[in-house]
């Protein structure tokens, strides 16, 4: 069965239930309300002639049975009769359609008063008026029970009318859902095909759930294209900068073999020894910036203090910043905050941003160290006096295998400031670069309050 054809049908079905309760619940109001102001009114009048007859006797009660006002109402059945039920006084033409013996209380009958030409079915109640008369009072019930049939048929007509409008509406939705559902399905089978520049058309803001799905599809579109270029630029970069240090390693194992100076050999060794553990580390560093990207190693998260953390690298590379020249220090928070993070990868990350100032800003004689907070960020970052980065190249730093230096004659792969920066996605944070006039300020800014996920 088609889903437009099943949606129809079960909006139908929603409607047909809700009415019926609706019918329902105002039938029972109805014939509940009609019935207690009926009874009410024979309760009335009863007691009201009752009272004549206890004060007057039967001569009274004739006389307020004759009274002009119930004798012309045209509901109203009012009447003395004997023991077998046949009218003496009062607006009945004839003896009412007794079933059961006489009795006081209130039953149902069918009674014809003076003038009408067929009898009609009324409430009554009787009352003794004394041991040969009884006192029948009541309304009748046909006009009651025509209102009661006028409403029921006209309830039953809006009834098909609100299941006829249901399917039509069911009809008109199902379209609606299924022209989307399309639409989300066209997109994603052109990305599934190759097409990566393809998205659902959706408003920046509002509009209703599909347009807030189409929007998360879109982005995940984004983030799987963005993945997607970024493997490609891997590959391409592993396979390119990975070539050089390969060629080193083989050139220096054949220089080793041939080497017949045992001397030589022992040297020539150490060097092979050297361009493997070079390898090593670049694809150790490839492994860690995925493992931080697939966010696998935020189980391992735990809180702890930054300036704790700060402190220790300072005084770590306090001798080596000597050694160039360099003043190293450590500003702290000035409002203490610890933060729920990898400790050990916040330590790898603030070491790499070190080292990249020792190496290309110790220039400037001043790298500063800090950690600050604010209200809801973390900063942690490095800040140097040297020549800095350009604006317009920044993002070329932050690519994996991004080498700002055309010549390449300084160590390294370009996969320090990419791992920085796959560290602060794993803390939903970012890695920012500033100009420090002069110099370069690299700061990790992370979210002092994680998503609920990071906690759990």
């Amino acid at each position: 069965m088609p889903i437009t054809l099943r949606i129809a049908l079960f909006a139908g079905l929603l409607a047909l239930l809700s009415n019926l309760a609706v019918i329902g619940f105002i039938t029972f109001r109805t014939h509940d309300e009609m019935s207690s102001n009926r009874y009410r009114q024979l309760q009335e009048q009863g007691e009201a002639l009752a009272d004549v007859n206890r004060s007057g006797g039967l001569p009274a009660l004739r006389n307020a049975v004759l009274d002009p006002d119930l004798q012309n109402d045209p509901q109203a059945v009012v009447a003395i009769v004997d023991n077998n039920g046949n009218p003496l006084v009062g607006s009945l033409q004839s003896r009412p359609d007794w079933r059961e013996p006489l009795h006081e209380g209130y039953l149902t009958t069918k009674v014809r008063k003076h003038g009408d030409p067929v009898a009609r079915e009324a409430s009554v109640r009787l009352f003794r008026a004394d041991p040969q008369h009884w006192l029948l009072t009541g309304r009748l019930t046909g006009d009651e029970m025509a209102v009661r049939e006028i409403l029921e048929r006209s309830l039953l007509i809006g009834l098909a009318i609100a299941v006829l409008l249901g399917l039509l509406t069911g009809g008109l939705l199902a379209q609606f859902v299924e022209r989307r559902v399309r639409d989300i399905v066209g997109i994603t089978s052109a990305f599934g095909a190759g097409d990566f520049a393809r998205r659902l058309p959706v408003q920046a803001k509002g509009g209703d759930a599909f347009a807030g799905l189409s929007r998360q599809i879109n982005q995940m579109l984004d983030r799987i294209a963005t993945l997607m270029e970024e493997l490609r630029m891997l590959t391409d970069s592993l396979a390119h900068d990975l070539r050089s240090p390969v060629s080193r390693l083989r050139s220096a194992a054949d220089a080793a073999v041939s080497a017949t100076d045992e001397q030589e050999r022992d040297l020539l060794l150490g060097n092979v020894i050297a361009q493997a553990d070079s390898l090593m580390r670049v694809l150790t560093t490839v492994l860690e910036i995925g493992r931080s990207e697939s966010r696998t190693a935020r189980s391992q998260f735990t809180r702890f203090d930054p300036d704790e953390l700060g402190r220790e690298l300072v005084e770590m590379y306090e001798p080596v910043a000597e050694e160039q020249g360099v003043t190293l220090s450590f500003g702290s928070a000035a409002h203490p905050a610890t933060v729920f993070g990898h400790r050990q990868l916040l330590a790898q990350a603030l070491s790499n941003l070190i080292e990249n100032s020792l190496n290309y800003g110790a220039s400037g004689g001043e790298i500063r160290v800090f950690i600050a907070a604010d209200e809801d960020t973390l900063r942690l970052g490095v800040a140097d006096r040297g020549p800095g980065i350009p604006a317009e190249r920044r993002e070329e730093a932050r690519r994996r295998f991004g080498r700002l230096d055309p010549s390449r004659s300084r160590q390294g792969a370009g996969l320090g400031l990419p791992l920085v920066q796959a560290i602060a996605h794993l803390h939903d944070g970012e890695l920012v670069l500033r100009d420090n006039r002069p110099g370069l300020s690299a700061e990790l800014e992370l979210p002092l309050d994680p998503p609920a996920e990071a906690t759990a």
